[in-house]
């Protein structure tokens, strides 16, 4: 998971596409991948505001 991470740390826009649906990871199961958004959106990594495509309801 760690990698995984790591990976979308560096390429933000893989991030885009997964939560999009235009990509998926493999190996890592829906609760997982919502897990990774939900803390990719707690964080600030300097990419400013979250887009509003990871805002989740």
């Amino acid at each position: 998971m760690q990698e995984i991470v790591s990976f979308l740390v560096q390429h933000p826009e893989v991030l885009e596409q997964v939560i999009a649906g235009k990509a998926s990871l493999l190996g890592v199961d829906q609760d997982q991948v919502l897990s990774l958004i939900e803390g990719f959106k707690r964080i600030d990594a300097g990419w400013g505001p979250a887009p509003k495509l990871w805002m989740f309801d």
